[in-house]
């Protein structure tokens, strides 16, 4: 933790690290606080004489200003070379930035004159309005439009390099402050304070599915145990926090959510629910949930797609690969995976007051984290944590290329055709699968299709959309 007052001791909101590489133990972020300026900065981590402890050393590279208020969130992007940054306030401004080629023409570009001059020169491409503070953005994976909400309750999307907006849903549930963009292109996932997760079409713009409570099976967290019920998913309003920021594995294959409560007589449970893609849209229901001690509010993926742990048998998700993210508390920073059953890393009280974000680099090796006090946290992961998988899996990210549905002709459904069961995982006190066991209903479907097995039956093909 380096002593550096990033923004003149002001709480730090958000935090983010370029996803463009500057070489080896070269990183750049972007900062911003309570104040009305976005921070642009290099880390540069030097070796000591031991050869093996790193030493942090941080330059300034700019002050951008031009906004009036507090700024909620900011996020670096790059596309077809080039260099964007967007940022939203507490008074509805969403301002792309453009990183331009010609030098600044001041000295320094902000009212504090201790400041450096400024190395960089970032200009504004537009400035989009919601009607109240944007609480979180999105980029487009591999793409060039940005995904904004608000707590106008819309959902915006625009094409930053044409300035125009293409996209536009309305009426979201009350006060979204978490998006995650699907890095297959197919989806957009929102979670609000008031206890839902939507999931959104992103090129039709069509809500798909709303996830709120489900009939939940009886569950064993350690020790205690829960009674079958109808239960909510998710925290209410009471956590208080900045951001409700669920995820997309690189894969696209999971989707991690935070906020995840579940209320017993003996005692509250906390923690992430994992949804499977396929699940989240067709059932709504989530597979496992990963427990922590406290409320979780905030998940961000390792960019990186790692090849299995060798060194375990167990694999809960069932992927033929290991992806790995972190999670977020008030005081704490947990590491999961797709492989362990158990949280693989957990580090506690690292700062006075509340963590605000996080970001993860894309080379996998450095996480940073950010607090209301006003300082900044630097996680360094060395190679021993995953063996990044080589080749990578190609993914699609181009929603335009997505096919359209042919109509067909409505098909008389067997009631009892019974699905494939769902493979089962062990239960163990980290992570809880959900829906694993084959229902009454579905024990008898069997029985009743020899009775139905009269004449041949069709076979019918099902096709979905991954």
């Amino acid at each position: 933790i380096p002593e550096i007052s990033w923004h003149d001791r002001a709480s730090l909101l958000s935090i983010d690290i370029d996803e463009k590489d500057c070489g080896d133990d070269r990183y750049r972020i972007v900062t911003s606080s309570m104040q009305k300026e976005i921070r642009v900065w290099e880390l540069v981590f030097e070796k000591w004489v031991d050869g093996k402890t790193p030493q942090l050393t941080v330059n300034f590279i700019a002050n951008v200003v031009g906004h009036q208020h507090s700024i909620n969130t900011v996020q670096f992007h790059t596309y077809n070379e080039g260099r964007y940054l967007a940022s939203g306030d507490s008074e509805g401004r969403l301002i792309i930035w453009n990183l331009s080629e010609q030098p600044h023409l001041h000295q320094n570009c902000g009212e504090d004159a201790e400041l450096p001059p400024n190395k960089e020169n970032w200009v504004k491409l537009k400035v989009i309005h919601h009607d109240s503070d944007v609480t979180c953005l999105a980029w487009q994976p591999n793409g060039s439009k940005l995904a904004s909400i608000g707590r106008d309750n819309n959902l915006l999307i625009h094409d930053v390099t044409i300035g125009k907006r293409v996209l536009s849903v309305y009426n979201l549930r009350e006060f979204p402050n978490g998006i995650s963009w699907d890095p297959l292109g197919r989806y957009i996932v929102t979670l609000s304070t008031d206890r839902k997760m939507e999931i959104i079409d992103a090129v039709k713009g069509t809500k798909l599915r709303l996830i709120y409570a489900l009939d939940f099976p009886s569950l064993n967290f350690s020790y205690h145990s829960t009674n079958a019920k109808p239960t909510k998913l998710f925290y209410d309003d009471q956590m208080m926090s900045f951001k409700r920021l669920p995820a997309f594995s690189p894969c696209g294959q999971l989707i991690v959510v935070p906020c995840a409560h579940i209320e017993s007589r003996e005692k509250n449970f906390y923690g992430n629910y994992v949804f499977k893609r396929r699940d989240a849209i067709s059932s709504g229901k989530p597979s496992w949930i990963l427990t922590s001690p406290k409320a979780t509010f905030l998940i961000k993926m390792c960019p990186v797609i790692m090849a299995l742990d060798e060194n375990t048998k167990e694999n809960y998700s069932g992927l033929p690969h290991r992806v790995m993210w972190l999670s977020l508390t008030d005081q704490a920073v947990i590491f999961f995976d797709s492989q362990h059953s158990a949280p693989i890393a957990y580090i506690d009280n690292i700062h006075y007051l509340k963590l605000t974000d996080a970001s993860w680099s894309r080379d996998g090796k450095l996480v940073t984290v950010s607090s209301m006090e006003g300082y900044c946290s630097f996680l360094r992961l060395s190679d021993e944590w995953g063996v990044k998988l080589d080749p990578v899996p190609y993914l699609e990210a181009t929603p335009e290329k997505v096919k359209t549905k042919v109509p067909r002709r409505k098909l008389s459904v067997n009631p009892c055709v019974q699905s494939s069961p769902t493979p089962k995982t062990p239960r163990t006190p980290s992570v809880l699968n959900f829906f694993g066991k084959t229902t009454p209903q579905q024990k008898t479907c069997g029985s009743e299709k020899k009775i139905l097995s009269g004449k041949p039956q069709k076979r019918i093909k099902l096709i979905t959309m991954d």
